[in-house]
Order: structure tokens, then sequence, then C-alpha cells
């Protein structure tokens, strides 16, 4: 004999419906909080994406422009990424236009000190080249913080300090595949460095922002 099975309609769309309104609330709620933490970093993103680029311009860049220096260090590519700190701290920061030059000015400073720190630390390369490249990247996102943090409070705390100058200095390893490639291209360092050091600059100038812009 088969068995016999009782089917109540009413029942099973009550249950469907239960069921249905949970998970159309439980995506609902997800959403809104990817939402939330997305627009919340958004300007991370941004910033990621122009370090990018000014990150390749860097490299391209013609030598009657890269042969500008001071401290016979090219100058040109503290002023592209000095542009990308500062149209951030212009968009979700608190600098005016006189914050935005002091920026630059700082990033090209920075980029000065941890080039010629380089140099000092490895004898031209020649030696304690980790050493070297971890001081480079540590010193020059310290450089380029301290522009920012003069108009900018968010650049200020302790948090902002510590893990950007430790990404910037691991960042600042890529220098070593570059002293020993034959080309010398600066490719990977300045687009890998610049956009994690342009990422940070977002998240933290956004961070206790959620609904500006």
């Amino acid at each position: 004999m088969l068995p016999y099975f009782h089917l109540d309609f009413d029942d099973l769309i009550t249950q469907l419906n239960f069921w249905f309104l949970k998970i159309n609330h439980a995506t609902t709620f997800g959403w809104n909080v990817a939402m939330k933490y997305f627009e919340f970093r958004l300007p991370a993103v941004q910033l990621a994406g122009l370090g990018i680029m000014s990150g390749i311009l860097c490299t391209y860049m013609p030598s009657t422009i890269t042969d500008i220096t001071v401290f016979e260090v090219p100058v040109i590519q503290g002023i592209i990424f000095g542009m990308v700190i500062a149209f951030g701290l212009i968009r979700w920061g608190n600098a005016g236009w006189i914050g935005s030059i002091i920026a630059v000015i700082f990033t090209v400073l920075a980029w000065i000190a941890a080039v010629r720190s380089f140099q000092f630390i490895t004898n031209d390369a020649s030696s304690n080249l980790y050493l070297g490249a971890l001081a480079a990247g540590g010193i020059g996102t310290a450089g380029t913080l301290a522009g920012g943090a003069l108009t900018t409070p968010d650049l200020r705390k302790p948090t902002a300090w510590l893990s950007t100058i430790f990404v910037g200095a691991l960042a600042g390893l890529l220098v070593v595949p570059v002293v020993h490639s034959s080309d010398e291209k600066f490719l990977l360092l300045f687009v890998v460095w610049q956009s994690a050091i342009a990422f940070c600059f977002g998240h933290d100038i956004s961070r206790s922002k959620p609904d500006e812009k």
C-alpha cells in the first residue's frame, strides 16, 4: 500500500512566506552593511586608483623632465604623487589650497629624503639593500604623512601613522628587484607604493566621516 501524504497548502504557504521574509531581511541588512562599508571607504579606492596612474606617469616621464633634480634626486615623481595626496586632502580632508601646496612640498621632500637615505644606507646600492629599502619606504611615508597631518586631524592619529608607515616600509622593499634588474624599471615599485599609500590616506581621512560626500 502506498503511504498517505497529507499536504496542507495553507501551512506550506505560511512557512514559505516566513522564510521569504527572513531571507529578505537578511539580504537587505547585508546589502546595507556592504554599501555603508564601501561608501565609507570609497575615498581609499579612488585615491588608490589615482596612485596607480601616478605610478605609471612617474615611471615613464621623459628624461627632459626627470633631469630636473634637487640634491641629485629627480623631483617630478614627488610632485606627481604629491598632487594625488593634495587632491585627497582637498576632496575629503580639511585642506584648502594652501594646505594642498604644503602637502605637495612635503611629499617632494619626503621623496628626496627617501632616495638619499637609501643611497646612504646601502652605499649607493652596494650593500644592506633590504634595510635601505625598508628605511626609504618608511621615511618617504612619514614625510608624506607629516604634510597631510598639518591640515587633516585624522592623519595625526597614532593608528594612521603606524599602519601607513608599516605599509610604506614593506612596499619600499620593491626597490630591491629594481636594483637587481638590468633595465631598472621602477614601474612595480612606483605603482604598488603609491597606490598603497594613497589607499591608506583615503581610508584614514574618511574613517570618521562616513556620511560626507
